[in-house]
């Protein structure tokens, strides 16, 4: 395992993440539905913008991205990224089709679950609905965050800031806090992600390393001074609506 460097999740036991706002109670009604596990690997498109789609998909392990393709031949733009333990496409449950392409960004394992099962199950049980509403109302909150985010921040708090919500989610997807984090991603990346362009990311990188806060190299985040970075970054993790269990 490449990403998180530890044993991979069993479904028996509910995974760390998002998905642990569900109760245990609930998370055993999920499994018999989350049986198919599918293994990608980073750059496979997982599914393309206007598919359409009879399952969603479960992120058990790695890395993933909601990219907007430009046109044939051009690159995609980044517009939100998902972590283990989160739904990649749940989205897809109620539209069908998605707007955007969803990509792995490193050797990802996933599970899937039928749409038709799903209804199936959901129709009896309104409290399970919520929770997973919940979920797609939580990658809504973080898409109206990189908005204010890439129109409100200046540059260094921007990439700072990403960096720190980065860091808040794979704290999640861990179920603990570590200094030095699988980084994959490319500064065309970050640029997307923090509305830069990628030579304005490459200065705040060596601005952020300066300050002793964080570097990023061989495929690593490592973080120097956490406290330190979440004061440039002026980040509040409220709209992350974390499980209680991680926060």
């Amino acid at each position: 395992m490449t990403f998180n460097q530890c044993s991979p999740p069993s479904l028996t036991v509910k995974p760390a993440g998002m998905v642990d706002h569900l109760s245990s109670a609930q998370w055993e009604m999920l499994v018999p539905l989350l049986s198919v596990q599918v293994e990608y690997a980073a750059g496979d498109v997982i599914s393309h913008r206007g598919d359409l789609l009879d399952h969603s998909l479960l992120l058990l392990d790695g890395l993933v991205a909601r990219s907007v393709p430009h046109g044939r031949g051009m690159r995609s733009t980044v517009v939100a990224l998902q972590f283990p333990g989160e739904f990649v496409d749940l989205h897809a449950f109620p539209l069908k089709q998605l707007d955007h392409d969803v990509v792995s960004l490193t050797a990802t394992r996933v599970a899937k679950i039928c749409h038709n099962a799903l209804q199936d199950l959901l129709n009896g049980n309104v409290e399970l609905a919520r929770k997973l509403w919940l979920m797609t109302l939580v990658d809504a909150s973080i898409h109206r965050h990189w908005v204010m985010r890439n129109s409100a921040m200046r540059a260094l708090a921007r990439v700072a800031n990403f960096f720190c919500e980065y860091d808040a989610r794979m704290t999640a997807a861990f179920a603990a806090e570590r200094d030095i984090l699988p980084f994959t991603l490319k500064q065309a990346d970050i640029a997307d992600a923090t509305g830069l362009t990628s030579v304005h990311v490459s200065r705040t990188l060596r601005d952020l390393r300066e300050h002793g806060c964080c570097t990023v190299a061989g495929g690593k985040l490592t973080i120097h001074d956490r406290k330190g970075l979440f004061k440039i970054g002026n980040f509040d993790a409220a709209y992350l609506y974390m499980p209680d269990t991680a926060r």
